[in-house]
């Protein structure tokens, strides 16, 4: 285990997390991302999910304002499928734990 991963565990990232960044970047072809780049990508791409979360909550929240009883049942499986949609395109467990580690380490 190097350096870079020590600091990864002391700063709330477990070895199954680091598991899941190591396969991430074995699964990629070119080889070119490192598991720094990969986490200041994580980070990066939260503030995204977290953005993507609102609007679909919120297009939510103004179909049951606005919206027809009958339309609640498609609003809340638009608000499902959305949902899983977001976490797994970027998996918001690790992107919010790469994004404090980046806030925590700046300096």
């Amino acid at each position: 285990m190097n350096d870079y991963e020590q600091k990864l565990l002391e700063n709330g990232f477990s070895a199954k997390d680091i598991g899941k960044l190591k396969s991430i970047i074995k699964r990629d072809e070119s080889q070119t991302d490192s598991l720094k780049s990969l986490v200041l990508d994580l980070s990066k791409r939260f503030w995204g999910g977290v953005i993507c979360i609102a609007i679909i909550a919120s297009v939510f929240a103004y179909g049951i304002y606005k919206g027809h009883n009958e339309s609640l049942v498609s609003y809340c499986i638009v608000l499902i499928i959305g949902v899983m949609i977001v976490y797994f395109v970027i998996p918001l467990n690790l992107a919010w734990k790469a994004h404090c580690f980046i806030r925590k380490n700046r300096n």
